[in-house]
């Protein structure tokens, strides 16, 4: 088949959708599809290149009010040319966007994934903006697509939430590289100075305001475990979080953002998991703490939900709670491990490559005269 996929951002940029479409192009082109990426320009990136067996089509923006806008080249290149299918990712970016309006001209059935409503989700939510945008812009658009995915059961229930029919939503999750999971490094705890009977909590993610890491400070306070957190202060929060974690007297460890090697390795070495988000597009390290044989326990966000129920982690409403299924967790080897296995053998179902099989599944069913 000839596919397309549009990004709004790609490669050299690293985020959770880019991630999401590189891995799929990649299993795609593998399979003998011929595959594009369509997304914007990148500095230091060609407008046009060959990468790992696919094409990517990069297109200068355009900057208005302070919008990324791309060229009328860029729906040319979309709707006009001959395509087995288009799958448009993410929404509410200027990729998918600025294509609502002229689907009904596609020359190609499309399919559609949202990649998460985060915006929808957001504390400071705009109600006349956001509500028009979700209940009339998405649904009027995805009316002319040939199906819709969701990444969880509780991104179908938004879009459920929003007008679009069931019997138009096909829920196909992400995926995660289970070659990086054959044999996981060693060594983190040695690395950064931590006691080999040190309970771990550890936490994938940085400080993001819907990560909420002050929820898990809160649940480690009182606990017998350092919680460690990984990743980077993108929205300034580090400060006030080690505040909080010095005034309940908790243990907090902040290593920032270090090498994929030694996030694996903590994966390995660590007690727990835990998140605690209020909003997931999806949450793929939770998959990957499975993966690793590492439980969990969450807040139901993004998939959380759909993986704990294979065993693998815990489900809790607030700091409180989380706090108690910790405690409760590290009093018992025995329950941790038989969690770590069943989240194995369940992270067996997400592979990238049987993702990719089930949207080509779905692809030859849309593209079928």
């Amino acid at each position: 088949m000839k596919l397309l996929l549009t990004a709004h951002r790609f490669w050299p940029h690293v985020g959770g959708t880019e991630i999401a479409v590189e891995q799929l192009a990649t299993h795609y082109a593998r399979r003998g599809h011929d595959v594009t990426v369509a997304t914007s320009a990148e500095p230091g990136a060609p407008l046009e290149e060959e990468r790992g067996g696919y094409r990517v089509r990069r297109f200068e923006m355009r900057m208005r009010a302070g919008f990324r806008v791309p060229p009328p080249e860029y729906r040319r290149f979309v709707l006009d040319e001959r395509w087995d299918v288009v799958h448009m990712h993410g929404q509410r970016i200027w990729s998918s966007d600025f294509l609502y309006p002229h689907l009904r001209r596609s020359r190609s059935p499309i399919v559609f994934t949202a990649h998460g409503f985060a915006q929808w989700h957001r504390e400071d939510r705009k109600p006349v903006i956001d509500h028009a945008y979700y209940h009339v812009v998405l649904p009027r658009a995805l009316r002319r697509v040939s199906a819709v995915t969701a990444l969880t059961q509780a991104e179908k229930a938004d879009l459920l939430l929003f007008g679009v029919p069931a019997d138009q939503i096909v829920v196909i999750g992400d995926g995660y590289d289970p070659a990086e999971f054959v044999s996981l490094p060693s060594g983190f705890r040695e690395r950064h100075g931590f006691a080999r009977d040190e309970r771990l909590l550890l936490y994938v993610g940085g400080f993001y305001r819907n990560k909420r890491v002050d929820r898990l400070v809160e649940a480690a306070a009182g606990v017998d475990a350092t919680l460690v957190v990984l990743g980077k202060d993108a929205h300034g929060l580090q400060p006030e979080v080690e505040a909080l974690a010095k005034e309940r007297g908790a243990r907090l460890r902040v290593l920032g953002r270090i090498p994929r090697e030694d996030v694996l390795s903590a994966y390995r070495e660590s007690d727990l998991f835990l998140l605690g988000s209020d909003f997931e597009g999806y949450g793929l390290v939770l998959l990957e703490a499975m993966a690793a044989g590492l439980p969990f326990v969450a807040t139901p966000c993004g998939a959380a939900p759909d993986l704990a129920a294979s065993g693998a982690g815990v489900l809790v409403s607030d700091a409180d709670t989380m706090r108690g299924e910790v405690r409760r967790l590290l009093a018992d080897d025995d329950e941790r491990r038989e969690m770590g296995r069943r989240g194995v053998e369940a992270a067996k179902r997400y592979t990238w490559e049987s993702v990719a099989d089930e949207y080509l599944e779905l692809f030859a069913e849309v593209a079928r005269p």
